[in-house]
Order: C-alpha cells, then sequence, then structure tokens
C-alpha cells in the first residue's frame, strides 16, 4: 500500500454563511478519517508500523481529539436548540445529545 493511499484526502470546504454545510463538511472528514483508520488497519497486517502507518495514525488520532470535540460542541451549541424547539426533531436532538455523551472522551 502506498503512502498516498493512507494519506487524508481534502475535503469540500463551505463557509459560515453555510452552517449546515459546514456541518455536513465536518461529517465527511469524519467519514475519511474512518475510512483511512480501516486502511491502516489493513496496512499495518501487511507492512507493519512504517512510517506511513505512523503518520496515518496520527492524523487520526488529531481529528478525534481535535476536530470530533469541537465539532460536537458546535452541534450543541448551536443545532440541538433548533431541533429541541420543533416537537417533530426533539427527539433526534435528545439522540444526538446522548451519542455525543456516549462519544465523550473519559475523565
Amino acid at each position: 500500500m502506498s503512502d498516498a493511499l493512507l494519506a487524508l484526502q481534502p475535503s469540500p470546504a463551505a463557509g459560515f454563511d453555510q452552517p449546515l454545510d459546514m456541518l455536513d463538511g465536518c461529517h465527511e472528514r469524519l467519514r475519511r478519517s474512518l475510512a483511512l483508520l480501516e486502511r491502516l488497519s489493513a496496512h499495518l497486517t501487511a507492512h507493519g508500523a512504517d512510517q506511513a502507518a505512523q503518520e496515518a495514525a496520527r492524523d487520526v488520532l488529531r481529528y478525534f481529539d481535535l476536530a470530533a470535540p469541537h465539532h460536537h460542541q458546535d452541534e450543541e451549541l448551536h443545532l440541538v436548540p433548533l431541533l429541541q424547539r420543533d416537537p417533530s426533531t426533539r427527539a433526534w436532538a435528545e439522540q444526538l445529545l446522548s451519542d455525543h455523551a456516549q462519544l465523550a472522551p473519559c475523565g
């Protein structure tokens, strides 16, 4: 597997004038990080923890340590209150909060 296969690919950009598109872009980065993690697993089996694997692992950790928690904060500050106002989306907002609580790091 080449180093390029273990790299995160750039994702589409969205501006602050399109906040839901920005959240969608974050979800796309999440999907890309998970796909990278899958490729990393296969790469480790075949090649061990070489330089490409170490860099890919750092990319995945950086996303989940830094970007994902900020994304959750953005959703909780800006999206959840809107969802909670409408009875038809209130349950979805509560599920989102529950999911975030389960994904939060311990401690």
